[in-house]
């Protein structure tokens, strides 16, 4: 069993985003992202892992292939598998959102 207070773990950085490592198993991988106002990740995507983003506070954008989602917080945005996506905090706002992959860290390392 894991427990975290995801509040509790917020931590911003004017360099570049932050990440931290919430749960992985071989089923599942689960990560803390905060974004400072204007802060993204470069669109990417994940072969065999659909990924569901859950935003916990601030504003932004995920983009899925060639449509852009403005996100806030309580938004939920899933991404199948093999779809291209990026995130990125609204001007003057911050974004921090939690999201989840699977298969997990065992089945498709980092």
């Amino acid at each position: 069993m894991e427990h975290l207070e995801i509040l509790r773990l917020l931590e911003y950085s004017p360099a570049r985003q932050t990440r931290k490592k919430l749960i992985a198993s071989e089923n599942l991988v689960a990560e803390l992202v905060c974004y400072e106002p204007g802060q993204a990740t470069a669109p990417h995507l994940h072969p065999r892992q659909d990924e569901i983003f859950h935003v916990i506070e601030g504003g932004g954008t995920i983009l899925v292939d060639e449509a852009e989602v403005p996100v806030a917080a309580g938004s939920v945005v899933f991404v199948p598998a093999g779809s291209r996506h990026g995130i990125r905090a609204d001007a003057g706002i911050r974004l921090a959102l939690m999201f989840i992959k699977g298969p997990g860290a065992a089945a498709h390392p980092r």
